[in-house]
């Protein structure tokens, strides 16, 4: 009975016919096998909680539509509604033009994976604190807000370290590339898979303090080159840097100052010392200050076990929401301070825009997706932008087929939707790059396996005692279903 009333809501999605003026619009519930119209957004039921089409500044700048404490902007998930379709086979359209779906089946669909990631979030969650239900566990922003409840504290720069720890001046939250265009070319995204890259973030050695300023008046008591002392230092190190220059091959990839945002451009100079070890490579530096931690640590260690056990359970390792779930994990790690930790700000004093450990993880994001956008680069692809596990090229049809086999090479997944029909047939190997323990997602993904991808996408909406038995009844289904075709 306890577990039944901890489970108090439903999951739906809503579709407004116009996201910037939401009225009117489409509904479905997970599990309801119809679609309704609406012509308020009063007609949705408040013991539901729905996905829309909301756009982030729409829903909490431009109307008072984000009281509806109901409601979750676009922007609530990791991926989005258009992202989640395309994954899973189904195109939304181009931009500018009008997807082929019904909204009836998109707000059906997306409905039901909504209701998967949710539940197994609050699985992870209850599990953490069993005196939440969902009116409790599901009341921020995003669903990374609400997930961080399952993560150890984190230590936050405080006073002048707190005011260049902002994105844009220390880190962002993806690189655009300044690579040349290409006509009659389309955009394509591929990722590592979520769990992989999720295991990898939170693996990053991460930086334990107190941090100590150290001025350029303070360099001499280094040495003589303060680059080599920083590159060679066993102390975690945040460092203000110029970049003098950078290899003209690597530079417009890297991309260590491009701007993100056209109406607020700001020059990055703070790097992680993870990051900086991996532009010295390619650049020449001139260190301006830096802050010096005591030693490094372990974020992954202290994760409490039911993570930890979530995110290593092999028999999750092909589900596609435990990967959604995964990468929420880590983006929760990198957050700002939760307002009701931080405090009431005193009199001029900035909050950092991430702890010192999350700086450390996205710098190691940073790292992670430069490394396959610069081998695509070379390999005469054209990289529009990379980071948050994906890599995103702009390619043309007749390069298409070499480009998706380059990029699985390499331990990158397309969206089915960019797949070809027939270009891998199920009984043929990919040729994976990737963690083996991603290979069978990688081979059902390319393959557009989608009936077996989405029955084992149920898993992390079981018991865990249970999973296994469930993966030898598909299994002997699908070997039955190959004998009698």
């Amino acid at each position: 009975m306890a577990e039944d009333r901890a489970i108090n809501k439903n999951f739906g999605v809503v579709l407004f016919d116009d996201p910037k003026q939401p009225m009117a619009g489409w509904k479905a519930t997970a599990g309801v096998s119809k679609t309704e119209r609406i012509q308020s957004a009063d007609e949705l039921s408040t013991g539901t909680i729905w996905l829309t089409n909301i756009g982030y500044d729409d829903f909490f700048r431009a109307s008072e539509i984000w009281r509806r404490s109901n409601l979750r902007h676009e922007g609530y998930l990791v991926v989005k509604i258009a992202n989640i379709l395309k994954e899973w086979n189904y195109d939304p359209g181009r931009a500018g033009q009008s997807s082929e779906l019904a909204p009836g089946f998109i707000c059906q669909f997306v409905s039901q994976c909504f209701h998967r990631i949710m539940h197994a979030a609050f699985r992870l969650i209850r599990q953490i604190d069993p005196r939440l239900t969902m009116d409790r566990a599901f009341v921020g922003q995003t669903l990374r807000d609400d997930i961080r409840i399952v993560l150890p504290p984190l230590d936050y720069p405080k006073s002048e370290a707190a005011s260049f720890m902002k994105s844009g001046s220390s880190w962002q939250e993806f690189t655009q590339c300044t690579t040349r265009p290409i006509r009659d070319a389309v955009s394509i995204m591929v990722r590592r898979p979520r769990t992989l890259h999720a295991m990898d973030m939170l693996q990053t050695p991460v930086p334990l303090g107190p941090f100590e300023p150290v001025s350029r008046r303070n360099f001499r008591h280094h040495g003589n080159d303060i680059v080599d002392f920083l590159k060679n230092t066993d102390n975690p190190c945040m460092i203000e840097l110029d970049v003098e220059g950078i290899d003209p091959e690597i530079g417009p990839v890297y991309g260590f100052s491009n701007s993100t945002n056209k109406q607020a451009k700001q020059s990055r100079n703070w790097v992680a010392h993870n990051e900086f070890h991996a532009l010295s490579r390619y650049a020449n530096l001139s260190i301006r200050s830096f802050y010096m931690g005591r030693e490094y640590g372990s974020l992954v260690s202290k994760l409490p076990d039911a993570v930890q056990e979530f995110l290593t359970d092999k028999t999750l390792d092909s589900s596609w929401t435990a990967g959604v779930i995964a990468e929420t994990l880590w983006r929760a790690a990198t957050l700002k301070e939760a307002s009701d930790k931080a405090g009431k700000p005193t009199d001029g004093e900035d909050r950092a825009g991430t702890s010192w450990e999350g700086a450390w993880i996205r710098g190691q994001d940073k790292i992670s997706m430069f490394m396959p956008a610069l081998e695509l680069h070379k390999r005469n692809y054209v990289i529009s932008s990379y980071g948050l596990g994906w890599v995103q090229a702009r390619v043309t049809e007749e390069m298409k087929t070499d480009f998706l086999n380059d990029a699985l090479s390499l331990g990158l997944v397309p969206a089915m939707t960019d797949i070809p029909a027939g270009l891998f047939q199920m009984q043929v190997p990919i040729q994976w790059g990737g963690d083996k323990r991603s290979k069978v997602f990688a081979q059902y993904q390319a393959t557009k396996n989608i009936k077996m991808l989405w029955n084992l996408d149920k898993l992390p909406t079981l018991p865990p005692g249970e999973r296994k038995k469930f993966i030898i009844q598909l299994m002997q289904i699908a070997a039955k279903d190959d004998a009698e075709h």
